[in-house]
């Protein structure tokens, strides 16, 4: 570790002690260190340096054998060493090496070689001149390449073996294409075990290697290495990149089926950009259009309503569902793309909700059971459950059917991914506790990560957030689940639309924290031309998720005066759009606009804002038949604060209590402190001052634990 140099020995030791690698032990009066830890520990720069002075008078085997090590990197496998013995001629490969790590230039396991820093390596690369060392690559590339066929191991070391060796050093046209297809072969095997990185640097070499014309000569090649470069772009967000091979693919197919790969990835980027959803639905129907799948230019109700009640007759009832366990493989090859792009279509239906949705969702079933079934077959039976309750509000058929959904999808985690998803971000709320659905949020978000589906990661990832935001999750720790989630998508994924949707919970943490957090008021990060732009754009869900964190914000902090205008306009056109409605964020804003709408009338005694709030609790009711855990408190509350606009004030004293009760038995800690307040503050209106000081210490109690300080600092300091 130190060359026996006097100043190297007594700064590695003194390093030693600081790092506890070598201590004293006063019970048994010795010094005591763990050995392996300290042969693993890196050496010096000091000592590398001494090395690469003394690496120059090796002897010529050992220094050959440290630079076709080098070839390889900072290490190198004893298997792949036993490879490519017979091209290194009269070399003992594994003696000459091993004299080299008794030098302690490089250090020996049982599986492998590596140099003991880089400075060496880098002093083994320049010991020869570069002609030389390109021979000495080559040979060892022709060593390898027989084995990299069906080794997927040697085949990621050939083909980094051939980008060191560089295009402009390969001048036989058989060789480059040669070198192209096992970059090609590299990127996709990379790309299946979602290491994008590398599969991008991949499909970069592989291009490389192409030769001018090569849409002619290499049509097929060409064709596949720039689909594969647009899809692995994507995946990391370079749109730059990912552009320039789109318009590879869409300027030199020779036909419309060689530009669907393409095409998904367009389509994807489109719906994720954040201000392009509009193009993507166009671009989106024009392809389908293109595979035989047209659609209306307008989607109309009863055309709607029908069609769903005809495809539910197809998937209900226990023939029916062994009949959906038992449809064969989809075999038409235009019917499993139409069936993807139908998928595509699906999400963006969702994101605008647009009566699209539950079309697209029955077009997919009823492929499925004319066709067999596809991958996203059961993509688009969740998708139907989810119209049935998003439609019809039938829950139970809806809740049975995504079972289903997951039952026929079996192992494919992939798939799974997809539908688990839609079951617990949108359609188990309705029957479960929410607490119990934040955790397998979270399990499909690192699922679907695993299995390479950014997206749908992405997705679920957001419906965790809001679902977390709304449910009442511990601010603290949950800003900076939000914050991570928000770098990596933008230093990693960079899709806008999911930015847009996670900064408006950011920031309603930071307002709710207190002021050193962030914005102070939800009118400063939640403006009118936020909401119209994103509704310009027919970002729909994106709107509504901003409008209900901007009611919650404004019924917590009590700020009436300032949202008045937001809630006339957005309450009544959400109400209008009805069962388009996005499932995860409606209820909150039904449940704070309801709590605006009647604070409004009891000021104004104006019939619109009575018959928001009425849309509001007759809206809860059913859904509190469903699930008494998720809905009962809010209820309550409503009803509440309807008496209390009535002037019918023993019953809302009672239903207040029941609010207060029912918020802490179903662990919603923020709508307790929320319903104690508004308890408050009835009580000291109608003269019952008695309760007040109790209600308010409950409600900042509440707060506290939350971590609401940006808000216990407002109610301690209001009059």
């Amino acid at each position: 570790k130190t060359e026996g140099n006097p100043f190297y020995i007594k700064e590695f030791l003194n390093d030693l002690t600081v790092e506890n690698l070598l201590v004293y032990s006063f019970s048994e009066k010795t010094w005591e260190w763990d050995e392996e830890l300290i042969e693993s520990r890196a050496i010096s720069d000091g000592v590398a340096e001494i090395l690469t002075r003394k690496l120059l008078r090796l002897s010529k085997d050992q220094l050959s054998g440290l630079v076709m090590l080098s070839c390889f990197g900072s290490e190198v496998s004893l298997e792949v060493l036993a490879l490519v013995r017979s091209s290194l001629g009269n070399l003992d490969i594994m003696n000459t090496l091993d004299c080299v790590a008794q030098a302690r230039f490089v250090e020996r396991t049982d599986e492998k070689y590596r140099f003991v820093h880089d400075m060496i390596l880098h002093a083994a690369q320049g010991a020869v001149d570069e002609n030389e060392r390109m021979i000495i690559m080559k040979e060892l590339l022709q060593a390898l390449l027989p084995h990299g066929y069906s080794d997927d191991t040697i085949l990621f070391i050939v083909v980094d073996l051939i980008s060191r060796v560089g295009a402009n050093r390969v001048h036989d046209s058989e060789t480059r294409l040669l070198f192209a297809q096992l970059n090609l072969t590299a990127a996709k095997k990379a790309t299946n075990t979602t290491d994008f990185a590398s599969a991008s640097t991949c499909v970069k070499c592989g291009v490389s290697f192409l030769s001018v014309g090569h849409w002619e000569s290499s049509y097929r090649l060409s064709l596949e290495l720039f689909s594969q470069s647009a899809l692995v772009e994507w995946a990391l967000g370079n749109t730059e990149h990912m552009m320039r091979s789109l318009d590879e693919v869409f300027n030199n197919a020779n036909c419309f089926e060689d530009t669907l790969r393409a095409a998904h990835v367009k389509l994807a980027y489109l719906r994720m950009t954040g201000n392009c959803l509009a193009e993507a639905f166009g671009y989106g129907f024009q392809v389908l259009e293109n595979l035989g799948e047209s659609f209306p230019a307008t989607p109309e109700n009863g055309i709607i309503v029908q069609e769903m009640l005809d495809t539910k007759q197809l998937v209900t009832g226990p023939l029916n569902e062994s009949k959906l366990r038992n449809l064969p493989e989809m075999t038409d090859c235009t019917k499993m793309e139409a069936m993807t792009f139908l998928e595509e279509i699906l999400i963006c239906s969702y994101q605008s909700q647009s009566l699209y949705f539950p079309q697209i969702a029955c077009r997919m079933v009823r492929i499925s059971v004319q066709y067999g079934r596809a991958k996203t077959s059961c993509v688009g039976l969740a998708s139907l459950a989810l119209s049935l309750v998003t439609v019809f509000s039938d829950f139970s058929e809806g809740y049975s059917i995504a079972k289903t959904s997951m039952n026929i999808a079996g192992s494919d985690k992939r798939v799974l991914c997809y539908i688990l998803t839609i079951m617990y971000g949108m359609i188990n709320i309705w029957k479960e506790p929410i607490q119990a659905i934040l955790p397998q949020l979270k399990d499909v978000y690192n699922m679907s990560l695993k299995y390479g589906l950014i997206d749908n990661a992405l997705a679920s990832g957001m419906l965790h957030a809001y679902r977390a935001f709304f449910t009442g999750s511990l601010l603290k720790p949950f800003s900076k689940e939000v914050a991570l989630f928000i770098r990596n998508n933008l230093e990693r994924h960079k899709r806008m639309v999911m930015h847009l949707c996670a900064l408006p919970v950011s920031n309603g943490i930071s307002c709710l924290r207190g002021s050193s957090f962030g914005p102070q008021y939800v009118e400063e990060f939640i403006t009118e031309e936020q909401l119209a732009e994103a509704l310009r754009n027919k970002e729909s869900t994106v709107c509504e998720g901003m409008l209900a964190i901007k009611m919650m914000c404004t019924s917590i902090f009590r700020r009436f005066d300032g949202v008045k205008a937001t809630a006339r306009q957005y309450l009544e056109l959400f109400e209008r759009q009805g069962r388009a409605s996005a499932q995860f964020v409606n209820i909150y804003r039904l449940f704070y606009g309801g709590l605006l709408s009647l604070h409004y009338y009891r000021e104004s005694r104006e019939q619109f804002w009575l018959d928001r709030a009425a849309h509001a609790i007759q809206k809860m009711e059913v859904w509190t038949a469903e699930s008494v855990w998720n809905f009962e408190n809010k209820l309550f509350l409503l009803q509440a604060e309807r008496h209390y606009a009535f002037g019918e004030m023993d019953r809302a004293a009672e239903k207040y209590m029941l609010a207060q009760e029912s918020s802490k038995k179903h662990r919603f800690i923020h709508e307790e402190a929320l319903a104690c307040e508004l308890a408050a503050a009835f009580h000291e209106k109608t003269g019952n001052v008695q309760f007040v000081a109790e209600l308010i210490d409950r409600a900042v109690n509440c707060y506290q634990t939350w971590g609401a300080e940006g808000k216990v600092e407002s109610l301690l300091l209001s009059p």
